[in-house]
């Protein structure tokens, strides 16, 4: 069984999620342009009490200015929160790539035939990092399709393309940090719920250190404070997209090492020990 084989199989397997994020994002953001212009362009009164919200609260979302420019609005309604969604089904499904396998024995019969064990980490993870690319191309198509019809958001579907690929490496980081824990902590549910709780966690510091300064120190060490959403759009950090990238190159790199070395779990079995342990000789 080669890693090609293994990497299609998953991908068919993800198909329902792709179809099923995909296509509920695109209608999203397919509809974003329309009530846009509904609420903000045809009626000031809207903008007027938009603009009445409490300056910490807007600040926590990443509104800095009193207008809400088209691009304001696309990251308070849809780019602000979306790392934290798709971030909790990149962590759920990353988590138990690996370990779930381990714990009901299903990886045991795979590596009993003729298949190394870096091709099933890898056919494994290509898969699950296509699938979320996909999910956020059919996304992309819906803004696309629903700007088309806009005449009040100024930028092409190139500048689009940017916000995407930011919120695609920051969700990388979590996915490769719940597949590295649940290499070495006892479940994949237990990996899952770590990931997760550092997700939201990161989430909640990097939105209130845009009202209390005193967290920047804390902030500028976590993934969410490199995602640039909309800003993406009108100034976009090249650097801070490679940051992301290499991170989650690193935590995957790691996971990947540890799977390679250490022995199989059965039914959460590992215990919180780190252990590299050797391989056995039938590996």
């Amino acid at each position: 069984m080669s890693m090609l084989v293994i990497f299609w199989r998953q991908l068919k397997k993800y198909a329902v999620m792709i179809l099923g994020w995909g296509g509920g994002l695109a209608l999203l953001g397919f509809y974003l342009f329309d009530i846009y212009e509904t609420l903000f362009v045809s009626n000031a009164n809207v903008a007027e009490f938009i603009g009445a919200f409490p300056e910490e609260l807007m600040a926590f979302f990443g509104q800095t200015g009193a207008a809400i420019t088209p691009t304001d609005f696309l990251n308070l309604e849809f780019f602000s929160y979306i790392p934290v969604i798709l971030g909790i089904m990149a962590v759920s499904t990353s988590s138990s790539l690996i370990a779930k396998k381990e714990e009901d024995g299903t990886l045991e019969l795979t590596l009993a035939q003729p298949v190394r064990r870096s091709a099933v980490f890898w056919g494994e993870l290509l898969a699950l990092l296509l699938s979320v690319a996909l999910i956020l191309a059919l996304t992309w198509g819906g803004f696309a399709i629903g700007m088309d019809d806009s005449t009040v958001f100024d930028f092409s579907l190139v500048d689009l393309l940017r916000p995407m690929a930011s919120l695609y490496a920051v969700l990388l980081v979590y996915l490769g940090l719940a597949l590295l824990l649940s290499m070495v902590l006892p479940s994949s549910g237990t990996a899952g719920l770590v990931a997760g709780f550092f997700l939201v966690v990161n989430y909640f510091i990097s939105s209130l250190a845009n009202i209390d300064d005193k967290l920047e120190g804390v902030n500028r060490f976590l993934p969410m404070r490199y995602y640039q959403g909309t800003k993406a759009i009108e100034s976009f950090n090249g650097g801070y997209l490679l940051l992301l990238l290499g991170f989650a190159a690193l935590l995957i790199g790691l996971a990947w090492f540890i799977f390679t070395k250490r022995d199989l779990r059965f039914g959460g079995s590992g215990g919180f020990r780190l252990a590299l342990l050797r391989r056995s000789k039938q590996d």
